[in-house]
């Protein structure tokens, strides 16, 4: 009776204990067989062991047995135990699901200031949203917030192209988009239409988002702006409420321009093995843009980096219409940002605005602008409030070479550098005829010993092939100096840029036709096409074999431009003019 009583008091207090009771009594009756048998099947194993070590063996033995066997109870009331909690718990988080699911409610949100009331905004981290729609959660797919959104609030921009440096062409390029936005009513009378979008595209740094900027400040409409990186959530679906939700707005605060900077981030070309929350954002971005009606106020500007590379349907006719390119700046558009960021500085007498502006070929608006910054500091690290020419020759050398200047301490390394930016200067002036800014032996922290600056003589979109070509010869300049003054066998280290950048030359020279095929990668979806490799070494050592012969040939001015970097260390243009 007691025994019985017990038990009815066990099952009471929970089953795991009940369970936990007979497992470790049929361990306690297992525990002999179970050893026993452990020890027949190891006997072979205990028969080899020297005789010391068969007494411990066996206690070891002895000890998995009552660990297997005694072991069985507690886990199996671990397990019954756990069970016991959770599945009520989660019975209870169902009904409790479904109750909310039938009344849902929301609690009232303050709209940010700018934002349309009815655009819906992102509620406090402790506020309690409940969707009206049933998503079911599964292992590609999250329940997202309706009402999430990621875009800057509606902006009255002053920027005008009045603020713009330069660019005097690309800003008469835009005056038809100011008029769509300012007087639709002119276009609708002659029959043409507000275009659905507009792409600025071309390298970084070049001004595209201050243009939108402007063109918005310029029409006097509301400005919208986005990263298209930050449409994109881990959450599939996001994306594209997000987007959703900045053309509502937008529409609501019409006449606007939406402008999404970086389009590639989700505009890329579409694979197969794409992300999905990509292919959702993208799809509801071109889904806006072929919605938008000829009254709707709305106009679209994206801008990219790397328009090759984006969705064809995106960038097709009744999508982004226009197509506007952001160029590098030429000679007279940096001058006249040179002119815009000296003004804000005192700058020392003896330097030309418009010698700097032929000296910063290839550089963009953001690379003068970090010219200047960087010669600012240098000025003030020396204590003086007037920017010198060493400063600016300073912070250019830092920028193109990626490090601070420094001299070789080797007087060796010091003889090698000369002759080898002797080589490299003479073929680029006398055989490419490019501008040499300044040729130097001190090179920076980073490894390099030497130093020359090459600048086009003249801004040209289209560069002749033999103007490549003598580029090429140009960069193995070094290294066959070095061998020619040297021998093979005594070549160093320092042409190994030298080479990637002829490599570089190489790939362009094919790639605009100069060699046997006439095929362009980029034409080709889904795959490259690259030159022949043989094509391309039989290029290489052809022109490094001319290399080799425009410097014996003028041995003589080698030698001369060697040992005067040597004296000097650095020769700015006009010296090595008189040299040549």
């Amino acid at each position: 009776m007691k025994i019985a009583k017990r038990m009815r008091n066990v099952s009471r207090n929970g089953p795991q204990y009940a369970i936990a009771i007979i497992t470790f009594a049929l361990g306690l009756v297992l525990l002999v067989p179970a050893y026993l048998f452990l020890t027949f099947v190891l006997s072979k194993t205990i028969e080899t062991m020297p005789a010391a070590d068969i007494s411990g063996f066996k206690q070891k033995l002895f000890v998995g047995s009552a660990i297997l066997t005694l072991g069985i109870g507690p886990i199996m009331a671990v397990y019954t135990r756990t069970k016991q909690y959770l599945v009520p718990r989660q019975e209870k988080l169902k009904v409790l699901h479904k109750r909310v699911s039938a009344t849902t409610t929301q609690a009232p949100v303050t709209t940010p200031a700018g934002v349309p009331k009815d655009v819906p905004v992102q509620p406090p981290d402790n506020t309690p949203v409940v969707k009206n729609e049933q998503v079911e959660p599964t292992a590609t797919t999250q329940v997202v917030d309706e009402d999430s959104v990621v875009f800057n609030p509606v902006e009255r921009v002053s920027t005008t192209f009045a603020d713009i440096a330069g660019y005097e062409q690309t800003k008469k390029n835009m005056e038809f988009i100011v008029k769509c936005l300012q007087q639709p009513e002119l276009l609708r009378e002659v029959g043409a239409k507000i275009p659905a979008g507009i792409l600025l595209y071309g390298p970084p740094g070049t001004g595209k988002t201050l243009m939108a900027r402007a063109i918005a400040g310029t029409a006097g409409v509301n400005f919208y702006s986005a990263n298209a990186s930050e449409f994109v959530n881990t959450w599939v679906g996001q994306g594209a409420k997000n987007v959703r939700a900045l053309y509502k707005a937008a529409k609501a605060n019409a006449p606007s321009i939406v402008f999404i900077d970086e389009l590639d981030a989700i505009g890329g070309q579409r694979t197969s093995g794409q992300n999905q929350e990509y292919r959702q954002t993208l799809n509801a971005l071109l889904t806006e843009i072929d919605g938008m009606d000829k009254d709707s106020g709305v106009l679209t500007i994206a801008a990219t980096n790397d328009f090759e590379n984006l969705d064809t349907a995106l960038v097709r006719a009744g999508r982004f219409d226009r197509k506007i390119i952001i160029p590098l700046p030429n000679v007279a558009d940096r001058l006249a940002i040179i002119k815009l960021y000296a003004a804000k500085r005192h700058m020392a007498s003896d330097i030309s605005l418009e010698k700097l502006a032929r000296e910063t070929v290839g550089m963009s608006g953001s690379g003068i602008s970090t010219l200047f910054n960087e010669a600012s500091i240098r000025a003030v690290m020396a204590n003086r409030s007037v920017i010198g020419l060493e400063d600016l020759d300073g912070a250019m050398t830092q920028m193109l070479t990626n490090g601070e200047a420094a001299k070789a301490a080797n007087k060796e390394d010091l003889n090698i550098a000369a002759y080898h930016e002797a080589g490299h200067a003479i073929i680029l002036r006398l055989l490419a005829h490019d501008a040499v800014q300044k040729v130097s032996i001190i090179g920076n922290t980073i490894g390099a010993v030497g130093l020359t600056l090459r600048a086009d003589s003249e801004d040209r979109l289209l560069v002749p092939v033999e103007k490549i070509r003598a580029r090429i010869i140009g960069s193995y300049g070094g290294r066959a100096a070095e061998e020619l003054v040297f021998g093979k066998d005594n070549i160093t280290t320092g042409a190994r840029q030298d080479l990637k950048d002829a490599s570089e030359y190489i790939r362009e020279y094919l790639e605009c036709g100069a060699g046997d095929s006439l095929l362009h990668e980029s034409a080709f979806a889904g795959g490259r096409v690259t030159p022949d490799i043989r094509e391309a070494k039989t290029i290489a050592s052809t022109l490094y074999t001319e290399a080799l012969n425009f410097l014996t040939e003028h041995r003589d001015t080698l030698e001369r431009v060697a040992q005067a970097l040597l004296d000097k260390e650095t020769l700015l243009d006009e010296e090595l003019e008189v040299l040549l």
